[in-house]
């Protein structure tokens, strides 16, 4: 246990200098993450043309949620992990790790957690910049904002997040090529996580099979939790439904993992 303890800073730290290296590039990342923003903005606009509000948000509050999105993003979103996790996995570059006595799991994670403190430091500046552009042209309305329920709720996106690209990426002891799943699956986040428009925008049958999926907690609900415009009850039931998938992602890893390594090979690290 001592030595598991003292791994997991290391690793955080190797993790975090290898990161902050490729610091212009989130940099870059971050600042062409507010292209959606501007296309949100021109598109909502036009559909707001003589209306008060559409469903439960008005202009503000929707722009309000597309600039909060930036923020769960950089929080949550894994950074090529998925890819890095797959090239260990083809080229035998475990060997080295399944030699030490720190969980692979555990491992990632780590990881996983230095490349998002790498990113936050990078995006800090571009996403306080849009923050601080688009409220001198609209009125946002951050008076509402719920820290309280938003953070656990981006912990939870994080944890899921995380989970479902371990996953994914493990699917690289049967697959030579995972890509075309990996993009599947973030097509479907896209679309069912709330990027293109809030899910409470959905007719009512749609929206509660939207939210029996995970997606819907990646990305919509953080934002969602953050912009507090969700009842106590119905922050209570997400974060029970993102923790509940987070959890059965990171069992079915523990199985995928068990099962490929006894494929596992070992050749060529």
């Amino acid at each position: 246990m001592s030595s598991l303890l003292c791994a997991l800073p290391t690793v955080f730290s190797i993790g975090l200098q290898r990161q902050l290296a490729y610091r212009w590039n989130y940099l870059l990342r971050a600042l062409f993450s507010a292209v959606p923003l501007l296309v949100s903005w021109v598109f909502w606009e036009a559909v707001f043309q003589g209306k008060e509000t559409v469903g439960r948000y008005t202009l503000a509050g929707l722009l309000t949620y597309y600039a909060v999105l930036l923020v769960v993003e950089a929080v949550s979103s894994p950074a090529d992990d998925d890819f890095q996790i797959s090239r260990e996995i083809r080229e035998g570059m475990l060997n080295p790790i399944l030699l030490r006595p720190l969980p692979y799991g555990l491992y990632r994670g780590a990881l996983f957690l230095s490349g998002r403190c790498a990113y936050l430091v990078a995006a800090f500046i571009p996403v306080l910049l849009c923050f601080f552009i688009l409220s001198r042209v609209v009125h946002l309305e951050l008076a509402s904002f719920d820290i309280l329920h938003g953070l656990p709720a981006l912990f939870g996106s994080a944890l899921l997040q995380f989970s479902l690209t371990l996953c994914l990426s493990l699917t690289s002891f049967w697959f030579l090529d995972i890509s075309s799943l990996i993009f599947l699956v973030y097509s479907l986040e896209f679309l069912a996580g709330g990027h293109v428009f809030p899910l409470d925008l959905l007719p009512a049958p749609l929206f509660t099979a939207a939210r029996l999926l995970p997606f819907a907690y990646e990305y919509w609900f953080p934002a969602a939790a953050l912009c507090g415009t969700l009842s106590h009850r119905e922050w209570q039931i997400g974060i029970g439904m993102q923790f509940a998938w987070a959890i059965f992602f990171l069992f079915l890893a523990h199985l995928l993992w068990k099962a490929g390594l006894r494929k596992y090979t070992a050749a060529g690290g």
